[in-house]
């Protein structure tokens, strides 16, 4: 639910006109304010794992500070819904590469898993039009996945011993300043004026969605975590129809429910392969 809050809140943010930089490097700003103030409180490591101390940093000022702009430029151009249904591809890119470097195995279920992700993918698109999605905005949505599959590759083979909310707080750290960095230099930076409110919420959703996340990752694991995490595009979808009197068509609807059960699938195939009942 948190970062389906988020994503309403950027929906939003672009709508009244603020840019990339201007909006994530509040957002993950704030969020890395209060993730470091959780370690702290917590008595968790504040400083990553040795040899890996800056990791972390890098990950998040280059990975997750271009794949959030990428997502930022979707929402720019279409709905808080299309944009985050759309994302969710990024699972089955994922697994696309695992395939291809071998660390997957291919089986029956991970085959109809793709297929469903690749056909709820195409029917979005095909369906989209201008008043969902632009053709721009489709192209960054699926950038946005692109990045994020590649992120998620690189970050768990360069940060393993780092504890997890650790790892969260400095990569948010990473992306506020990158971004922070690009906004000065592009002279895209602006005052949040009367929007201040909007980007506190987005920034305190974006920490404690962090903060859930990598608890639930302790508590269930990744592929249980990442079922779950399905529900951040429902919410994503109720949301923008609640509060942004967005919708989905019944095409796009369809589409979206064939990629987040493909992303299910590519869960419980993992789980499978790992030996743990799905």
């Amino acid at each position: 639910m948190a970062y389906g809050i988020t994503i309403v809140c950027n929906r939003e943010l672009a709508l009244r006109g603020f840019g990339p930089s201007a909006t994530l490097a509040v957002r993950f700003g704030l969020a890395a304010v209060v993730a470091f103030a959780v370690l702290v409180v917590a008595r968790r490591p504040v400083l990553p794992a040795p040899g890996e101390r800056w990791r972390p940093l890098l990950l998040g000022a280059v990975g997750y500070a271009v794949e959030s702009a990428l997502f930022y430029s979707a929402l720019q151009r279409g709905t808080a819904a299309a944009v985050a249904l759309l994302f969710y591809a990024y699972p089955a890119i994922v697994a696309v590469f695992e395939l291809a470097l071998r660390t997957l195995r291919p089986s029956p279920r991970l085959f109809v898993a793709l297929t469903l992700s690749a056909t709820g993918t195409v029917l979005i698109v095909a369906s989209g039009g201008d008043v969902a999605i632009s053709a721009t905005g489709i192209a960054f949505a699926l950038s946005a996945a692109l990045s994020f599959s590649l992120y998620l590759l690189v970050s768990s083979r360069a940060v393993r011993r780092t504890d997890s909310l650790t790892n969260g707080a400095w990569v948010a750290l990473g992306a506020a300043l990158s971004l922070t960095t690009h906004g000065v230099a592009t002279g895209a930076l602006r005052s949040p004026a009367s929007s201040w409110w909007v980007m506190v919420i987005n920034g305190v959703a974006t920490a404690a969605a962090f903060c859930l996340l990598f608890a639930a990752l302790k508590r269930m694991g990744a592929s249980q975590t990442a079922i779950v995490m399905t529900m951040e595009a429902f919410s994503a979808v109720v949301l923008g129809a609640i509060l942004l009197d967005e919708r989905l068509g019944p095409w796009q609807a369809a589409g979206g429910m064939l990629i987040l059960g493909a992303t299910v699938l590519i869960s419980v195939a993992r789980r499978v392969e790992e030996g743990t009942p799905p």
